[in-house]
């Protein structure tokens, strides 16, 4: 593993374009951060045109729909900083960024953190906090997952593991980014001091969220996982997806993916890359056995 002996972070914010005050609390709420000044790139990731009210943010336009994962990877790949901080366009820096500097500083092992996400109400939802049943939200310390909107990656090891799976375009992409992190001997932190906000959300609010919830369970089973615990994944999940997903329409879109899983590849034809049985182990101890 490769580090830095000087941490720097630029910041990347996700937006379609179609939140413009959103996006505009979340580009301040970095600039005013802390003192001094900060590197803030938003990537239109849809748009053909730049947003309004940036304040000094620069801007990457796509052009087209490159999904979540591939809008976050044009933007890392768009910055040079040792570190790269993510935050969605709804959402609400509350943190110190010097907090985030010094633990990628204090630890040259550490390869993502995740920041504590709250809503309207202050409280941090279970699925939001990266432990088992979401318990200790205000407890820092390693975990075995991250937050796509609320996280930071250290650069090299981002590149060592290949970066993210674009083709999952839209759920479960820092899951299997996490499991190649940690398989490749790389920890991930939960910052419980660096608060953002994000308003409560549903995967229903995107037409195609629960389908490709189903999908992508099993297409990251199918290439990350080795195979007795991919099977063992997706079977579970096929369940708890069913179990989970709000009412019948819900339920036949995340078993319509599911089955899709299996009969169609990801495009990028990228070959199967099963994890390690040590990455397994470490997995399970840190309390997320990639069986679930």
């Amino acid at each position: 593993m490769s580090t830095s002996s000087h941490t720097t972070v630029s910041w990347v914010v996700l937006t379609m374009g179609n939140r413009p005050r959103a996006l505009e609390c979340a580009v301040r709420s970095l600039a005013s951060a802390d003192e001094g000044d900060v590197d803030v790139l938003v990537v239109v990731n849809g748009a053909s045109a730049q947003p309004a009210g940036l304040h000094g943010a620069t801007s990457l336009v796509t052009g087209r729909n490159l999904g979540v994962p591939g809008g976050r990877d044009a933007g890392l790949r768009a910055t040079d900083t040792a570190v790269v901080g993510f935050l969605d366009d709804d959402a609400v820096f509350r943190g110190d960024r010097s907090t985030v500097v010094g633990a990628f500083a204090d630890d040259p092992t550490l390869g993502a953190v995740s920041f504590r996400l709250v809503d309207d109400e202050g409280r941090s939802a279970p699925r939001h906090v990266p432990r088992p049943g979401g318990r200790d939200a205000d407890i820092e310390g390693p975990v075995a997952q991250f937050l796509g909107g609320a996280c930071a990656i250290r650069r090299a090891a981002y590149d060592q593991v290949g970066g993210y799976f674009g083709d999952l375009h839209y759920g479960h992409e820092e899951i299997e980014l996490c499991w190649r992190l940690i398989d490749a001997g790389w920890s991930i932190r939960y910052l419980a001091d660096v608060e953002v906000f994000h308003p409560r959300t549903d995967i229903s609010r995107h037409e195609d969220g629960w389908r490709l919830t189903g999908r992508n369970r099993v297409w990251i089973a199918r290439r990350t996982l080795p195979w007795p615990i991919a099977l063992t994944h997706v079977g579970l999940w096929l369940v708890l997806g069913l179990l989970r997903a709000p009412g019948i329409r819900c339920r036949c879109q995340y078993a319509a993916g599911w089955w899709s899983g299996w009969r169609t590849r990801w495009a990028d034809a990228s070959p199967r890359r099963p994890i390690s049985w040590r990455g397994v182990w470490t997995l399970t101890r840190l309390g997320r056995p990639p069986i679930i």
